[in-house]
């Protein structure tokens, strides 16, 4: 073979021989490209279906709530949502209201909850909230040493169901009824008028006059009927009634056994936890009694303010330049109210700042102008249903500084997952 062909051979293979390796990795490359694209197309069909209940939506102090307890509680939220809506409209229909969505009574509610049930991110935020908080409960409740009692949560469950192991509870006797207060001295020297107190809670204490024992004998007439012997309410009617709240949750929600029974761990800890909480709250709650005058204008209530600080009455001056014709011609007296008062923001911040005897600068509302006076302060006793009412606002208010400081993380894929059903028939 000539030298020359010889050598023309061996550049052809090794020439051959890149182009294969070329065409090698070429392949390989595509290969490749072919395995991540069908693998990225297999992970996003799993991670909204088999993955997705397992994904995370908020995270609480490094305590993960996942996309299936999210989900399963978002149904539970709309199935008492729904429950209420049926038996508002049922009151409707009883007290035969043609319009229940229009009714006075009902309507008002009955739109609210139909409204929530078309807007399914303002009920999975909520729920996302709850969930949130429970977190934060059963934490805190880790930290204090408040264990879960089992013994204590099967009868706390029970007592849901209304099964009361050893009878229903006797109802706690109410607080001591409130008489209203002789007014100080301090009181006296502001105030010329009569405050309008609020009505005072009925003495239950003194003993009733007995009623006069019948003496005529009855005029013998037909037995009446006895009726039927109510079915006492036993264990295991519980249990059915358990059995069966647990089989519809499971079918409609998605929830196990094991969720809802931490539901019930979690309220059950959250008893043992607010009793900690608001240990030093007392049945006591202050009250205030105040006057306004209102004008229309800053220089009308610089000018009432001038006037009354060169001598002139308080009562005189209300009767002549307050707009508020409800109480004018009283001294602009708004009786006694606590926080409850449904004053508008910036008049309610002023009339809690001020002290007894004290006058307010002029305060603008959507009123007009406002001057205020506070003739009484005081700490009242309240019944036993308020005083639950101010634990748990100041559980709340706790509540509200620990979530301030934890370390809370929601992520957006809750909002895309949010479940509609059930739905309202």
């Amino acid at each position: 073979m000539p030298k020359n062909q010889s050598i023309i051979n061996k550049k052809h293979i090794a020439r051959g021989e890149v182009v294969r390796r070329q065409t090698l990795i070429i392949q390989y490359i595509a290969l490749a490209i072919i395995v991540v694209v069908v693998g990225l197309v297999a992970y996003g069909f799993l991670s909204t279906t088999v993955l997705l209940p397992y994904r995370t939506v908020a995270s609480v102090n490094g305590d993960k709530i996942t996309m299936r307890e999210f989900q399963g509680r978002v149904r539970l939220q709309r199935i008492q949502l729904i429950n209420n809506f049926n038996q508002y409209y049922q009151f409707a229909q009883m007290f035969g209201s043609p319009d229940p969505l229009n009714d006075p009574n009902f309507g008002q509610v009955l739109q609210q909850v139909y409204s929530d049930l078309q807007d399914p991110l303002a009920v999975g935020g909520q729920v996302l909230d709850d969930l949130i908080d429970e977190r934060l409960i059963r934490q805190e409740a880790k930290k204090r040493g408040i264990v879960v009692d089992e013994a204590a949560v099967d009868r706390y469950i029970q007592s849901q169901f209304g099964y009361f192991a050893d009878g229903t509870p006797t109802p706690a006797p109410s607080s001591t009824p409130f008489n209203l207060p002789t007014l100080n001295p301090t009181q006296l020297a502001l105030v010329t008028i009569t405050p309008t107190p609020a009505p005072p809670t009925p003495d239950l204490t003194s003993t009733p006059t007995s009623a006069p024992t019948a003496t005529a004998t009855p005029t013998e007439g037909p037995t009446a009927t006895a009726f039927p012997t109510a079915t006492p309410y036993t264990l295991d009617g519980f249990q059915v009634n358990y059995d069966s709240t647990i089989s519809d949750l499971q079918q409609n929600t998605q929830l196990s056994a094991e969720d809802y029974r931490a539901f019930f761990e979690t309220l059950y800890l959250r008893e043992k936890l607010l009793e900690e909480i608001v240990a030093d709250v007392q049945p006591f709650e202050e009250n205030i009694w105040a006057q306004h005058i209102l004008v229309g204008s800053l220089d009308e209530a610089n000018d009432v303010l001038r006037r009354f600080a060169n001598g002139e009455d308080w009562n005189e001056l209300a009767a002549t330049y307050s707009l508020d014709e409800s109480n004018a011609q009283n001294g602009g007296d708004l009786g006694w109210f606590n926080s409850d008062i449904q004053f508008v923001t910036e008049f309610k911040d002023a009339v809690f700042s001020l002290q007894l005897g004290e006058i307010s600068a002029p305060v603008q509302t959507q009123f007009g102008w406002h001057i205020i006076r506070v003739l009484g302060r005081e700490d009242r006793p309240v019944d036993d249903q308020r005083f639950a009412e101010l634990k748990e606002r100041a559980f709340a208010a706790w509540l509200i500084e620990i979530r301030a400081q934890a370390d809370i993380q929601k992520f957006d894929l809750w909002q895309e997952h949010v479940p509609t059903e059930p739905a309202l028939q």
